[in-house]
Order: structure tokens, then C-alpha cells, then sequence
């Protein structure tokens, strides 16, 4: 999309009539940016000026009214050139944050508290993924009776993910077998990248275990298909916040619009798609038609990256109306990247 520069009174226009669209979501006249704006210069000149940024394509006109709205390219120039991309939160408002959430241990309650907390702040839908696992290492690892057939498998990883896992067998593990079996994982696997624990070197770790204890193979078999069902790349949950702030839209009003953006929301395969389109690693923003995913070309994406221990391992975001209030959207995305990194980071230790 080509992107001229322009003057500054075309700027100034383009900045009132998105500013003004924000706030109406209705298409702007000369008139009311000419009353609500000191722009110094007369309503025809206004709509000079208008004109002129439409056969750019910054703005569109639509058929039923005499005003303009912005276009995708008019909201791409906007985040640009205009908006600001440093923090502007009230003070004391990331040490609030931080204090209600500082006692939680459990990293899928500070990743959903979060998701809620970004969707207050932004009235539009938030969206986060947890921290990845492939690029995560395996902080613990332990097996306990459950009953006398049956173990659960308990996997944490250094980012704060657990996962448990029951294993059921043909045979009665005595207490000294598991606690040896507990200590020979823990030196096998603990503190190793989860990407290198597969099949292969878990096989390796199988026969080195089973000719030291007489142990059935199907234990080590369910062993390996729970730990990595556990850690597949792809099962990676995706939470949302704030799904009714989609009601509060006038562009979701149609019934129809409403229903596929809700049945969009609740699939978590599609969530995975559309917060890993973005794969750098500073905030990004997609307009409109910029979005890969079809169903979310009428709606603009902010996400950002947060960070574990210098790592990045998840993706936080809005989804909203292309007409959305972005300098409120960046800086909020971009305050709550960094306070899930950290107590992600607390929370796991």
C-alpha cells in the first residue's frame, strides 16, 4: 500500500475526521470537523481538502451519505504518522495492576486476568496465548500413585505451565520403584528445552531405565505419548476477555455479523491463526484488509509479544472495529505485555 506524505493541513483533517469517526462511527461532514475543530480555514476549503485525500484513498465516501469515513489506508497513515507509541497510562495505574494480581501462582489465572484486565482497559475483545512450550525447559517432572493401577504424571515447565497427565497400568508400582524412577527423570529431563525431549531421546531414556529396573513397556510407552500430547506445538491455548464489548459496536449491529464473529471467537484453532499472523516480535498492528484471516478483514488486530526471562513466548492482543481508538489500544497492549511477563515470571520462579 503506497503511503504519500502529506502536508500538514491534509494531516490535520485526516487526524480530525479518524478522531471524530472514532468517537460517531458515522461518516464525517466539512460542517462538523469546521464547528468541533480549529482547523483555521473555511468549510469549502475543508472540502477541498476532503476531496483531495479520497482520491488518495484515505477516505471513502459511502453511498447513502455526503460525508466521509476513513479508509484502511487513511487508518495505516493515522498509526503511522500521528499516533503516538509511547505508554500513556495514568500513574500508579501498572503498580495497581501489578499488587491485584501479585498473589496468583497459577499461570493460566494470570494469563485469563489479564485477558479480562485488557479488555476493561480497551473495551474490545483481548486475546492471549499461553507461553510456548517448544521454547520453554522442563523445570520438573513426577509420577504419584493415584490408586494402586494408576499414576499421574506431573510436568512443569519453567515458565510456570503445568500439565497433568494420568497414566493407567497392568501392574502395581511399588513406593521405592517410583521414587527411583522419579529420580532418574528428574536427571534425564529436568532442565532440558522441551523441543529436544522427543520421541527419539525419550526412547533413549526408556531403555536406559529398563535395564535397570524391571518395569513394563507399555508404563514408558503412555509415559511418552502423554508427554508429548502434553507439549505439542500446535495445542496452544489461546484465552479471551471481553467478548460482549463485540455488542457494544455499531459494525457488529447485524445479527449475522455478531453470530460469525462470536462462532470465530469460540474456535481455538482459528484464535491460534490469528494471533500468530503476526510473527515479528515488537507490537504490530493490522488494518482491514492487511489481516491474513478472511473473517477479521473488517476488523484491525494490535498484538505484542511478551517476554519470559528475555524470552519471547506468547502473543497478547485486541481485536476490534477498524474504527478503534488506537493510542488507548497500543499503550494498553503494550503496558499489560509487560506486566504478564512478570508475573509469569514471578509466579514460575
Amino acid at each position: 500500500m503506497m503511503v504519500e506524505e502529506l502536508d500538514s493541513r491534509k494531516k490535520r483533517i485526516l487526524q480530525a475526521i479518524i478522531q471524530e469517526h472514532i468517537i460517531s462511527a458515522s461518516p464525517i461532514g466539512s460542517r462538523t470537523l469546521a464547528k468541533k475543530y480549529n482547523l483555521d480555514v473555511s468549510p469549502a476549503t475543508i472540502r477541498n481538502e476532503m476531496a483531495d485525500l479520497e482520491d488518495l484513498g484515505y477516505l471513502e465516501q459511502p453511498h447513502t451519505s455526503a460525508g466521509r469515513i476513513p479508509s484502511d489506508k487513511g487508518y495505516r497513515y493515522y498509526v503511522d504518522q500521528l499516533v503516538s507509541r509511547e505508554q500513556n497510562q495514568e500513574p500508579g495505574v501498572i503498580e495497581n495492576i501489578e499488587n491485584l494480581y501479585q498473589d496468583l501462582q497459577d499461570v493460566q489465572d494470570i494469563i485469563s486476568g489479564m485477558a479480562k484486565m485488557l479488555s476493561n482497559m480497551t473495551h474490545y475483545t483481548a486475546m492471549v496465548s499461553e507461553p510456548k512450550s517448544q521454547i520453554s525447559r522442563l523445570k520438573k517432572v513426577e509420577i504419584m500413585q493415584l490408586a494402586n493401577n494408576s499414576l499421574l504424571l506431573v510436568l512443569v515447565t519453567d515458565a510456570g505451565m503445568v500439565n497433568n497427565r494420568i497414566i493407567n497400568l497392568d501392574q502395581n508400582l511399588l513406593a521405592e520403584k517410583i521414587s527411583y524412577i522419579n529420580n532418574f527423570l528428574s536427571d534425564k529431563l529436568e532442565n532440558k528445552l522441551l523441543a529436544n525431549l522427543d520421541s527419539n531421546y525419550l526412547k533413549k531414556v526408556e531403555k536406559e531405565l529398563m535395564a535397570r529396573l524391571d518395569l513394563s513397556v507399555d508404563l514408558f510407552k503412555q509415559f511418552y505419548n502423554e508427554f508429548e500430547g502434553a507439549f505439542e506445538p500446535g495445542a496452544v491455548k489461546v484465552y479471551i476477555g471481553g467478548t460482549s464489548y463485540i455488542l457494544e459496536q455499531p459494525e457488529f449491529n447485524d445479527l449475522k455479523k455478531v453470530k460469525k464473529m462470536l462462532k470465530l471467537l469460540d474456535q481455538e484453532e482459528m484464535l491460534n491463526k490469528i494471533i500468530n499472523s503476526i510473527s515479528g516480535t515488537d507490537l504490530e498492528i493490522k488494518i482491514g484488509q492487511e489481516n491474513e484471516v478472511e473473517d477479521i478483514k473488517n476488523c484491525s488486530l494490535v498484538v505484542a509479544t511478551y517476554y519470559i526471562s528475555n524470552r519471547a513466548v506468547g502473543k497478547i492482543g485486541v481485536i476490534g472495529p477498524t474504527r478503534m481508538e488506537y493510542p488507548r489500544v497500543i499503550s494498553s497492549v503494550d503496558v499489560i505485555s509487560d506486566i504478564l511477563g512478570k508475573l509469569i515470571s514471578k509466579a514460575s520462579g
